[in-house]
């Protein structure tokens, strides 16, 4: 699936979201996803692989890939967004 839910309004994209949790649980099937947006990724994946220039710069489980970071690319992409929602949820821009 390439950005399935890449064009939709918040609202929409998140009931799809959950929709595709219920099914990816009831029927045991694996979803190759592909996102941009990294909140996204961390909804809906099992396990992330974080493309950086053409290379695969890390796989692993959110958990994994939040807690132990496997590159300076890693790092920062995750931290960034980190910082935003920690910021929206202060109620700063």
């Amino acid at each position: 699936m390439d950005e399935p839910f890449g064009a939709l309004d918040a609202l929409t994209r998140e009931q799809l979201q959950q929709e595709l949790l219920a099914l990816k649980q009831k029927l045991g099937k694996t979803i190759v996803f592909v996102t941009h947006d990294i909140f996204e990724a961390l909804t809906l994946a099992d396990r992330i692989a974080v493309m950086h220039d053409g290379a695969l710069d890390q796989i692993g489980t959110p958990h994994e890939i939040l807690r132990q970071p496997g590159t300076d690319f890693v790092r920062e992409l995750f931290e960034k967004k980190t910082r935003q929602l920690a910021l929206h949820e202060d109620g700063l821009p």
